[in-house]
């Protein structure tokens, strides 16, 4: 079984995901240049906080994730929207759309480049021409300079989540091992493997899927990519 088959989870959105996203989904909607009634593909849409926000906007957001509660959660919180559950390496949106987004880090969850190769491939064909994507991931440059092997954060729940990590160099992903201990339940230890990637990288991977890259970005407001930036966002367009 893949690993973020069961580690995305109720506590996990409860705990790590935005609760509001408004902003975000405005720079969104900036940096894919698209107006009022545009149909905009979410790969890898969890909960559907960004599609709810994006049709907050008058856009219209068809989903796609693997995880079938997520994806029930994402029809009740955005019934303007289309949501589909079903592998996004593989899912290409119809009819076409006219923006596509990843975001919060759904990147990378393997490391061999046939499988993110893939993903793009789908959101490249889900798009019509001339149409953008924004493929927002973890700045591993930041991640590797503050490296931490052992981070700690207690909930207000009673919760204690330890999150030991390992970069591996050899196969070029960042091995975490979560532990949470919560009041009266059992304690919990999962595993996730996320795969570095460098703008370079990024950038072959979308040319190799047919895009053509547009703009790098280290926030979703439009700053310039530094080191420091927190998120590493390419913005890409299908010819």
């Amino acid at each position: 079984m893949n690993w973020w088959e069961q580690f995305f989870d109720e506590d996990y959105a409860a705990r790590y995901m935005p609760k509001d996203v408004s902003d975000d989904a405005a720079h969104l909607r900036d940096l894919l240049q698209v107006g009022v009634g545009a149909r905009v593909f979410d790969q890898c849409c969890g909960q559907g906080r960004f599609s709810r926000a994006l049709a907050e906007l008058g856009l219209l957001p068809l989903g796609v994730d693997a995880n079938a509660e997520y994806v029930e959660r994402a029809r009740q919180a955005c019934p303007a929207g289309r949501f589909f559950c079903q592998d996004a390496r593989d899912f290409r949106a119809t009819p076409a759309c006219e923006g596509a987004i990843n975001v919060y880090s759904s990147f990378g969850y393997v490391a061999d480049q046939a499988s993110s190769l893939r993903m793009l491939s789908s959101a490249f064909h889900s798009l019509r021409p001339g149409s953008r994507m924004v493929l927002d991931t973890i700045n591993f440059a930041r991640v590797i300079s503050e490296f931490q092997p052992l981070m700690v954060q207690n909930f207000e729940d009673g919760a204690r989540v330890e999150r030991h990590s390992r970069l591996n160099w050899e196969q070029g992903v960042m091995e975490q091992e979560w532990i949470t201990d919560r009041p009266g339940l059992e304690r919990r230890t999962q595993a996730t493997a996320t795969r570095m990637f460098w703008p370079r990288d990024l950038a072959d991977l979308l040319r190799t899927a047919g895009f053509e890259t547009v703009d790098l970005y280290g926030d979703l407001n439009g700053s310039s990519f530094e080191t420091s930036s927190r998120r590493l966002i390419w913005v890409a367009r299908r010819p």
